[in-house]
């Protein structure tokens, strides 16, 4: 007998830092993606194939988590004609980075998460039953409508700072020698005009080919250029729909995609969810 698909979601404007998901019988399939976020995941049931540019593929199973710093490039899909269950925490890599800054003196903790566009971190998979346990307990209190958001705060502290972040044993991302003198130039055109940026103009600002310039893209940041934009417009979506944004076609146009219909599409790819149903999990 087939179970119903089911997702919900929790955030709340006054812990604007965290927001998390529970999906149960999902057969949802990802593009590859990255977010700005540090994310935690968890598989609570089935199993799951988890990819990326910068880690090893793995097939994970129930009782796993994977941490994923912030732009880290990756996917994670069940298996072909199978579903699965799961949770997904995204913590706003800021917030955590000035959290560690404030538990130095009490740990050996000392990472800064908040690094703009380049990963740098790789991602981790855990498999210890406790760990699990601790991320799914955290999960279940802030799903909680009875407790308060002081219970909420207190209990995300606590679990992330005892039980996660010191589990969680960091490797740098080693920088690619390929054009890595153009690194900057790059960064440096992401920061001016993301949304709008081509192919063509990218190389001749950079006097590279293209095809040197999707090597470099690749290298870095695990996406094409393409994919990259694509990326970058979804998680610009996801910030405006959670602070107030709810005109769905304004901001297909904003993000200058082709229409509604195709940014509907391209948001579903990434987040697993149609905007429309992104804005209303709250």
């Amino acid at each position: 007998m087939l179970l119903d698909s089911t997702v919900e979601f929790w955030s709340d404007a006054d812990m604007p830092y965290v927001e998390t998901r529970r999906a149960c019988q999902s057969r949802i399939c990802y593009k590859s993606h990255s977010h700005p976020t540090f994310s935690i995941g968890a598989v609570d049931a089935g199993q799951s194939h988890f990819s990326s540019f910068f880690a090893q593929d793995q097939l994970i199973e129930a009782g796993c988590l994977v941490a994923i710093p912030a732009h880290v490039e990756h996917s994670c899909n069940p298996l072909p004609n199978q579903a699965w269950s799961y949770q997904m925490m995204h913590l706003n890599a800021t917030w955590l980075t000035a959290l560690v800054e404030e538990l130095q003196h009490h740990t050996d903790l000392n990472v800064d998460f908040d690094t703009p566009y380049l990963p740098k971190f790789k991602p981790k998979i855990i498999n210890e039953r406790n760990i699990y346990q601790a991320f799914s307990g955290l999960n279940a209190v802030l799903f909680n409508p009875q407790l308060s958001l002081l219970q909420k705060e207190h209990d995300l502290i606590q679990v992330l700072t005892n039980i996660l972040l010191p589990n969680f044993n960091w490797e740098k991302i080693q920088p690619s020698h390929y054009f890595q003198q153009h690194l900057s130039d790059l960064l440096e055109c992401l920061e001016d005009n993301i949304e709008n940026l081509s192919l063509q103009y990218l190389a001749e600002k950079m006097q590279l080919s293209r095809y040197a310039l999707i090597r470099l893209f690749k290298h870095c940041f695990g996406l094409t250029p393409h994919a990259y934009q694509l990326n970058y417009k979804v998680n610009q979506a996801r910030q405006r729909l959670r602070e107030s944004d709810r005109d769905l076609a304004r901001l297909a146009y904003e993000l200058d995609f082709s229409d509604q219909s195709h940014f509907h599409r391209v948001f579903k790819q990434h987040t697993g969810i149609t905007p429309k149903q992104y804005y209303k999990k709250s």
